[in-house]
């Protein structure tokens, strides 16, 4: 089925629609007394910024202040790592080696020498004990005054505007005061925008064609987890495309122009992860129809939405990754393309007394959850599912993901295959270990992975987990196979390599990659 609109708007800007409007004014002094509370010695420094919207008697500026307050819990600068299992830290800098390639081989050598490692978050600097009353002050103003510049006609309204316009950040980068520079820098094309000189989509794509020429995406930044700061990206010129994000982000906010982080955790027919910016209209909808391929797709908001997953969760569980623990996004698949509720019965012997089901993809190697359904009657439903994907349904104990059901194939009409691995055996050629990929960072496209002729290759079989079947040595030819099932799941690795390649189903003896 496809999702209209209407239904991302209901969820766009709060998570409980309440039945009257006292109710909400309610629950929102309570949200702003509860970050007081937390902001603990960096209280008072909030409370000034309180006091000095309310005396100057704008309305709309001591809503935006309220706004920004209410939702700064658990807002902040992420300072990652990286970290043995045993959490011993491990001194790394990617940015230090010339490319990619170089800072991976590294790596490797690291895990060689220490053990499997990850980046891990270091510590936390909490806005709401850190920001100041100055900052926040002059952020608000400023972004007024962008707004308010911008004719009446042609600008958000109030609601959008202080959800995709007056954050003052783009994710977990540090607090910097970039509103005031981009303003001055981009003052010439905002008189232009209120003179009628040029139209908002033009300036969009004017913003985002700037920021490019200033940060370019480098390869180095997937290792490098930590987010840069608007100085940092003005002094490196680079980043991932998070960075790139928020500086676009930056950009088209100083213009008052509503635009959103949109995401997907993991690409379901790659590797790695992505973000990207995206215009939004007067109601806050917008899409990057380039990357409605993805399985899911989730949009940052500065607001908590309060009926995300990690509020959900019983108290001392955490989620699976930090896409899925985060609690300020939203669920925006739906308005970028047809998709689908799934319901997928798990196997009871696994789930216990689990309260929620994963779908996840297959991803560097391994299964990541992308998306979380409540557990009732032995069965999850995911909802707004994208098609032409393979999943595997799961649970999450706390620690691990455990299998919990056969993977299944979401087609592109939204129909579903079951993977049991069970049909009749067929024979064919194995010729390749992973499909053409196109990086939508870099748009260089990867060919086919032929076998590479004196390799040796570990061919596995989805079985409740990755079943090693053979191992050889490639050839001049294709390597021959026999028995295998038709609705089987397969993985073809080079050995001792990273483990990257793709997985795949069997079409009359072919190889389908997913």
């Amino acid at each position: 089925m496809r999702f209209a609109p209407a239904r991302a708007l209901a969820v766009l800007f709060c998570t409980v629609v309440p039945s009257r409007a006292e109710d909400v004014e309610t629950k929102e002094q309570g949200h702003l007394a509860t970050a007081l509370a937390e902001a603990s010695a960096n209280r008072a420094e909030l409370e000034r910024v309180l006091a000095h919207v309310r005396a100057s008697g704008d309305v709309q500026k001591v809503q935006a202040a309220e706004f920004l307050i209410s939702n700064m819990s658990g807002k902040g600068y992420v300072v990652t790592e990286l970290r043995t299992k045993e959490g011993k830290t491990i001194p790394y800098d990617p940015i230090g080696f010339t490319n990619l390639e170089e800072a991976q081989v590294e790596l490797e050598r690291i895990e060689k020498e220490h053990g499997a490692a990850e980046f891990a978050r270091d510590r936390l600097v909490r806005d709401l004990k850190t920001v100041t009353a100055a900052f926040l002050i002059r952020h608000i103003d400023e972004a007024f005054l962008a707004w308010r510049g911008v004719p009446e006609d042609k600008r958000v309204g109030l609601e959008a505007f202080l959800h995709y316009v007056l954050p003052y950040r783009g994710s977990q980068e540090p607090v910097d005061d970039w509103l005031p520079v981009l303003r001055r820098r981009y003052a010439p094309r905002a008189r232009a925008l209120a003179d009628g000189k040029i139209d908002l989509d033009e300036l969009y794509k004017w913003v985002l064609k700037d920021i490019g020429k200033r940060v370019k995406f480098n390869s180095r930044y997937y290792l490098h987890p930590t987010d840069q700061s608007f100085t940092e990206m003005g002094r490196s010129g680079m980043g991932r495309c998070e960075d790139i994000t928020n500086m676009q982000t930056y950009g088209a906010r100083s213009l008052a122009i509503a635009s959103a982080a949109d995401y997907t955790p993991a690409w379901a027919r790659g590797n790695n992860n992505h973000a990207w910016n995206v215009l939004l209209d007067k109601d806050g909808l917008g899409a990057q129809p380039r990357f409605g391929h993805a399985a899911k797709i989730y949009r940052k908001t500065y607001a908590i939405q309060r009926g995300n997953l990690a509020f959900l969760l019983p108290k001392g569980r955490e989620a699976p990754n930090r896409f899925l623990k985060s609690t300020s996004y939203i669920d925006v698949t739906d308005q970028y393309g047809d998709c689908y509720d799934v319901t997928v019965e798990l196997d009871p012997t696994i789930v216990g007394d689990e309260k929620f089901g994963y779908l996840c993809v297959f991803n560097s190697g391994r299964w990541t959850a992308i998306h979380w359904g409540r557990i009732e009657g032995g069965k999850a439903t995911f909802d707004r599912m994208g098609g032409n994907i393979c999943h595997l349904p799961a649970i999450h104990d706390g620690k691990k993901l455990i299998p919990a059901a056969d993977p299944i194939i979401i087609h592109k009409d939204g129909s579903r295959e079951r993977l049991r691995g069970k049909a009749e055996g067929v024979s064919g050629l194995l010729t390749a270990s992973s499909g053409k990929h196109k990086n939508v960072d870099t748009n260089v496209e990867t060919p086919i992975s032929h076998l590479k002729e004196g390799k040796t290759y570990e061919f596995f079989r989805w079985d409740d987990g990755w079943k090693l079947i053979d191992t050889f040595v490639a050839t001049k030819v294709p390597h021959a196979f026999e028995g295998l099932s038709n609705d089987g799941l397969y993985w073809l690795s080079e050995k001792g390599f990273r483990k990257l390649e793709r997985v795949f189903t069997l079409q009359g003896g072919r190889q389908l990659w997913w």
